[in-house]
């Protein structure tokens, strides 16, 4: 599981929430069941399934800051130089693993939702019905 950055965690966050706030949404209203639009809603849902799969299998480490110190030292008396590098990484550590486990939740509803607005495309024949 790789760290992810602060702006990496908010981004993939922002996108994986609001595809969720779209299906909360979508339950309350009326929401028809055409060909077209399910196609549009699936496309939209794919976006925050691949964030929230990002953010579930991305760990509990979020960098904060990454910096790298390069000193050299040079002797006065003599023509010896030692040169050291020092890396230092903040991070904040989610405290609970369920932030994983919820992500997951989220990749696995946003999944089945996508699979039945797949299901609702080839199933549909009002449409095709009205042509003929």
């Amino acid at each position: 599981m790789a760290d992810i950055s602060l702006a990496e965690f908010f981004v993939y966050g922002c996108i994986a929430y609001s595809g969720m706030i779209t299906l909360i949404v979508s339950t309350i209203k009326e929401v028809p069941t055409t060909k077209i639009l399910t196609i549009a809603r699936s496309i939209y849902m794919i976006p925050s399934m691949i964030a929230a799969a990002i953010l579930a299998s991305s760990g509990v480490n979020i960098q904060v800051a990454f910096m790298t110190t390069n000193n050299t030292i040079r002797s006065v008396n003599t023509t010896q130089v030692w040169t050291e590098a020092t890396t230092q990484t903040n991070n904040i550590v989610l405290q609970s693993p369920v932030w994983q486990m919820f992500h997951y939740l989220l990749f696995a509803v946003l999944l089945i939702y996508a699979i039945q607005q797949i299901l609702i495309l080839f199933t549909s024949y009002k449409e095709a019905q009205r042509a003929t």
